[in-house]
């Protein structure tokens, strides 16, 4: 075994470095860039959308907005429901996307990826009524443009809408 310390104190600043003449330490001085080079690739894929990742998100959103019950109304830019089921979803960093209106339907997009998706919408009137208190009357039916709990459809294809 060899008697020299793992680190030893630089001459003229003081600082404490490895010691290359011990085993340890030499193998502390080549793997060190290495293991620093992981830990930042790590970070970065955890920030980053990758395309899968992206793909991954955009349909599991897309089967969440499907089930449940939304309160909007029909003329509602409903990019914030996408977006949200696709935060939500539990893949990827779940910051930075997108979802613009178009004619089509939501454009959904992220800075990371080069990927659009297609997200189209059809809401229909949940016919479940709402919980009342007992002795409340019915409410209204919905009129439109007002907002009433909507059943969504939602289809996602690839590419620009």
């Amino acid at each position: 075994m060899n008697d020299e310390p793992v680190f030893i104190r630089h001459g003229r600043s003081g600082q404490y470095m490895y010691n290359r003449r011990n085993p340890v330490g030499r193998a502390l001085f080549i793997l060190t860039p290495f293991v620093a080079i992981g830990v930042l690739y790590g970070y970065y894929s955890s920030v980053h959308w990758s395309e899968g990742e992206f793909r991954e998100a955009v349909h599991k959103g897309v089967q969440d907005v499907n089930s449940k019950r939304h309160r909007t109304t029909p003329d509602s830019d409903h990019g914030h429901l996408i977006a949200e089921a696709i935060r939500e979803s539990g893949t990827g960093p779940g910051h930075g996307v997108d979802a613009r209106r178009d004619e089509d339907g939501y454009n959904v997009s992220t800075e990371d990826t080069e990927t659009q998706y297609c997200v189209r919408i059809t809401l229909t009137l949940d016919k479940q009524p709402p919980v009342l208190l007992p002795g409340a009357p019915d409410p209204p039916p919905p009129t439109p443009g007002s907002l009433a709990f909507y059943r969504a459809t939602a289809t996602v294809t690839d590419g620009a809408c």
